[in-house]
Parts: C-alpha cells; structure tokens; sequence
C-alpha cells in the first residue's frame, strides 16, 4: 500500500515537471501560451467535450484568445455535430489574461451521428494590448498544447 502511494506521488511530480519545463521552453523561444486540453466522451452516446486551460506566458494582457477545432471519424472525414450547421468546435475567451494567469474554457457537450475518433487544432488566435492580433503558426501548435 505505501509503495503504491510513493510511486502515484512521484508520477505526480512528472506530471508538473513537464508542464514546468515546457512553458520554460516556450518562454526561451518566445511562444506566449500554454495550453492543456482534457478531452472527455461518453463513446456510447457519440458525445464530445473539451476541458481547456490557458495560461498566458508574456508580460502583457491578451484578449479575445481562440482555438478553433474540428472532431474527425475514423475515415478522416471532419463531422459535424448533430445541433449545428457547421463543423468548428470553438473556445473563445473573451476577458484579457493577464500574465502568468490560467483562464478555463469548456466546449461541449456535442453529439455526433458518427463516432468521432480525433480532435484537430486548426488554429490558435490572440490579441495583445498593443491590438495586434497574433495566430500560433501550424509548426508551434504541437508545443503549445498538451493534450491529457
């Protein structure tokens, strides 16, 4: 039972030296967020959310921070759920992050005919207190977002 309890708490441990390490990084190479995404489904009723924290890494305050994602099937093919008319899954933060701040967003619940079996980040967008608005490029999203 102990030895149980010591190894959870050092995966523990891994866990947020990760995160620690990889905003480091970011920070080192001049990425301004980092983002941890906790997909969550209910497979029996082809159901999809999306858990999602922000945390800002600059040292100003961003505004109207977005991510824009599709859900895809087995085929590839991008789905739609079934109470919209168009596909994109959407986290907008309307409210400024100030720096070092996390900001929650919650997407979902969403339900598809089909079953869904991988979430794509189409992009990231931000404004900056400057009002220049700034996309993550497609090469960055992979470090920026962790996914859980």
């Amino acid at each position: 039972m102990v030895l149980f309890w010591i190894s959870l708490a050092g995966c523990a441990k891994q866990n947020t030296g990760f995160s620690e390490t990889r905003k480091i990084y970011l920070r080192e190479v001049g990425l301004p967020i980092f983002v941890t995404i906790n997909p969550r489904h209910k497979t029996d009723k082809k159901e999809l959310q999306l858990f999602i924290k922000t945390e800002n890494l600059t040292k100003v305050n961003i505004s109207k921070f977005q991510i824009l994602f599709f859900a895809r099937d087995n085929s590839n093919q991008i789905l739609i759920p079934e109470d919209k008319k168009t596909p994109e899954l959407i986290c907008s933060i309307e409210k400024k992050i100030q720096p070092s701040t996390i900001i929650k967003c919650h997407v979902g619940p969403f339900v598809y005919t089909n079953l869904w079996s991988s979430i794509q980040i189409q992009s990231i967008s931000f404004t900056t207190e400057d009002q220049m608005r700034h996309v993550i490029s497609e090469a960055d999203l992979d470090d920026v977002t962790v996914w859980l």
